[in-house]
């Protein structure tokens, strides 16, 4: 027995001693599909079917149930329905069970829903490959499920079921010389640069916090962010560093930033097929916006670029993944491009609690291996 075979093992083990009732929570690559399906497979079959509502917050990840029950050999007797979590709202029936798949990524009102559906009598398993102690917080308070089974990345590291991995963050600087930043109003408009725009929207921002005028707080947040997320700077140095790579994946914050980095880019108005061709080397530097994130394996790509992390350590981890394919004893390489003393290098610090802070380097572009 693998030590993969034996992690499946316990977890389905878990599931089966706990009714069904709790969150797995296993590493990616791991297969926690197949762990729930043989859970399922030793369960004695009622007189009737025992209907399963498969929740997940991206849809294509429902294609990979649907191989993995073939793949698997899912017994007879189960009803499978599957369910975009946001549109959990619409769903009124009872199920036997709810099997609430990337469980992490649900926002608050999703898990209100299920926490409803617990209390009309639906057994509710979920499923994750992270889980900050944010997540696992409000899970329990809201819904009342606790990991019932644990094995993290770092594990499955030690246990060469994933790849080990190295992180470079590369620190840059809002850029005070280049006014091409639009400002003021329709009527009497004027340029900034990256610095003078973000100064204006943070104070705005952190005004509105002190005097707690939470109506004021949106719109110079959202300002704020839009500087970070289309700076120039951060676009250039980006480039500089995919250019110097043969393969990799690059993710980005706006679509408009994704179509200008790398050799394709993937997202929801891009050309379907982009992902194939990454997946077979007609394309090998591919920028997307948040997709990829989850149930997709990408052969022979080693390197993640983010020319934008987005705060929160279960995306980060999850989109850091893709790279964490065993090929040979290669180690993953992640790069992070961050705006230093701005609220990109908090969310940059946000999403790092995920990793091992003994594997993260902190440099420039010049001194990135």
């Amino acid at each position: 027995m693998n030590k993969r075979t034996e992690i499946q093992k316990l977890g389905t083990q878990s599931i089966i001693a706990n009714k069904f009732r709790g969150i797995l929570f296993v590493a990616p690559r791991v297969g926690k599909c197949k762990i729930v399906i043989d859970a399922l497979n030793t369960t004695s079959m009622a007189s009737r079917d025992i209907s399963i509502l498969v929740l997940a917050p991206k849809k294509e990840i429902f294609k990979g149930w649907e191989t993995d029950i073939i793949k698997w050999n899912l017994h007879k007797g189960f009803k499978i329905e599957y369910v975009w979590s946001n549109s959990l709202k619409k769903v009124n029936k009872k199920y036997d069970l709810i099997i609430a798949d990337e469980i992490h990524e649900y926002n608050l009102k999703v898990l209100e829903l299920l926490a409803k559906h617990k209390t009309n009598g639906s057994r509710i398993l979920g499923l994750t490959g992270t889980l900050d102690s944010d997540s696992k917080y409000s899970i329990q308070q809201v819904v009342g499920i606790s990991p019932i089974y644990t094995y993290t990345v770092d594990e499955a590291i030690n246990d060469k079921i994933v790849a080990d991995y190295r992180i470079y963050c590369v620190e840059c600087k809002l850029d005070d010389k280049d006014k091409y930043v639009q400002a003021g109003s329709d009527d009497r408009p004027f340029m900034q640069t990256e610095a003078e725009a973000y100064k204006y929207w943070n104070t705005k921002y952190e005004t509105a916090v002190s005097n707690m005028r939470y109506s004021q707080m949106r719109f110079p947040m959202m300002r704020r962010k839009n500087i970070i997320y289309d700076s120039k700077t951060k676009i250039d140095i980006t480039k500089k560093i995919v250019g110097n790579i043969d393969r990799c994946l690059i993710f980005t914050g706006f679509q408009k930033i994704a179509d200008s980095i790398g050799d394709s880019s993937f997202h929801s108005k891009s050309d379907k097929g982009t992902l194939e061709k990454l997946k077979s080397g007609a394309v090998n530097k591919c920028s997307v916006v948040s997709m990829v994130s989850m149930g997709v394996t990408i052969p022979n790509l080693k390197i993640v670029v983010f020319n934008q992390l987005k705060s929160g350590e279960n995306t980060a981890v999850q989109q850091a993944m893709r790279a964490m394919n065993m090929e040979d004893g290669k180690i993953a390489t992640i790069i992070i491009v961050y705006l230093k003393n701005t609220r990109d290098e908090f969310w940059m610090n946000s999403a790092l609690k995920g990793f091992n802070p003994s594997k993260i380097t902190f440099c420039k572009l010049e001194d990135l291996p």
